[in-house]
């Protein structure tokens, strides 16, 4: 295989090309391209080329474009002019493994991760005590270790790495960014759930789930309460963000943990 050939990402080019990903990546190489133009024009033209090859074999550069790129696009009004399939599968800020929901809710209740009472659903005692003590584990690592956590316990090959204060994967099924956060509860949950001999396809569509079970930080280890984007000091910093959107925050660092009503 050439050097090529193992930069081509098919999934996210040609007849699956998203317009708005490659629109969005454009624009960023060219304005970095031109930024650094003024200050040294061959190193702004190598930056902008690279960056054009790349868009054109991989489909976009920054991470984590496809879960934002369309929603910009259609935000300053152009989602008529670069069109997006809504039948692509769906990129966002969350491990989506197509698992069927009720497989693994019935899953994770015969692996005593989960217990079902009158007044809901809940997490079991060990299940949380293991758990919490990943997550306790997981927040002293640097974000390159927390990288190489995440990439060691999906349940596929990926390329991961630590960027803009996250977490982005790059894999054959998805392509993702998430925050240092929540990356911390989902690898912890992918370590506890696949001990109890759970399917790791199951784990991993379990990731986001578990995360409205959460009462302390990933990050910080503090408590946990809902809250809006507007109260939470953290917030998500995204353009999209609705002030009244409800999430589950930490009170002390106002890192976000679940979004609730994400779709």
């Amino acid at each position: 295989m050439s050097v090529i050939d193992s930069l081509k990402r098919p999934e996210h080019t040609g007849a699956n090309r998203c317009r708005p990903c490659t629109v969005v990546n454009a624009v960023v190489v060219a304005v970095v391209g031109l930024a650094l133009g003024v200050l040294w024009l061959p190193a702004g033209f190598v930056v902008a080329a690279i960056g054009a090859a790349l868009v054109y074999l991989r489909g976009y550069v920054v991470p984590g474009t496809p879960s934002f790129a369309p929603r910009l696009v259609a935000a300053v009004g152009l989602s008529g002019v670069f069109e997006h399939d809504d039948e692509e599968p769906r990129q966002s800020e969350s491990l989506d493994a197509n698992v069927d929901p009720d497989v693994m809710l019935s899953t994770l209740l015969d692996a005593d991760v989960l217990v079902e009472r009158e007044d809901g659903l809940f997490l079991t005692d060990e299940a949380r005590d293991e758990w919490e003590s990943a997550m306790a584990t997981l927040r002293k690592a640097s974000d390159d270790e927390l990288a190489e956590a995440v990439a060691a316990a999906l349940p596929f090959e990926a390329e991961v790495a630590a960027e803009f204060d996250g977490i982005s994967i790059d894999g054959p099924s998805m392509s993702v960014w998430i925050s240092r956060p929540q990356a911390i509860a989902d690898v912890a949950t992918l370590l506890a759930v696949t001990e109890r001999a759970v399917d790791p396809m199951v784990s991993l569509a379990a990731t986001e789930p578990l995360r409205m079970f959460t009462e302390v930080c990933p990050e910080c280890g503090g408590p946990v309460e809902e809250t809006t984007v507007r109260n939470c000091c953290g917030g998500t910093a995204g353009v999209y963000d609705s002030p009244e959107h409800e999430v589950l925050g930490c009170e002390d660092c106002g890192a976000v943990v679940y979004e609730f009503g994400d779709e």
